[in-house]
């Protein structure tokens, strides 16, 4: 008896464990991701650049997110509103108040959701000359 009890509750352990494994899972990918950008991330950008576009893998609210773009030399380039496309929410879009001149160059960006979560990266492109 007492084995059959024992056995019962390492079981339970191990079914308790194993739904918490994957709850925590399914929580981490409940975040955006940034699924794309252009200029592309860590790539080169060969035609004038005169605005960002960042693709995530859920709707962004363009109102609470924010998108800020620095030359090599850490000096914050001018931009314009951060909105989202009008045929896809899950697209922000910043415009650049003048092209790009060649260079690279880092983008930080904050994007909140539509349920609410916030996350944000960087990434770095360049400006072919």
């Amino acid at each position: 008896m007492l084995e059959r009890r024992a056995m019962l509750k390492t079981t339970s352990t191990a079914v308790i464990a194993l739904f918490a494994a994957c709850l925590i899972a399914t929580l981490a990918y409940a975040h955006p991701t940034l699924r794309s950008a252009n200029p592309p991330v860590e790539g080169t950008a060969t035609a004038p650049t005169t605005e960002i576009r960042l693709n995530f893998s859920e709707a962004v609210i363009s109102k609470f997110s924010s998108v800020e773009l620095r030359d090599l030399s850490g000096m914050k380039i001018a931009t314009g509103k951060v909105a989202t496309d009008t045929k896809d929410e899950k697209q922000l879009i910043v415009t650049l108040q003048a092209p790009l001149k060649a260079g690279a160059y880092t983008v930080k960006w904050t994007v909140v959701t539509a349920d609410t979560h916030r996350v944000n990266g960087t990434y770095s492109f360049k400006v072919a000359g």
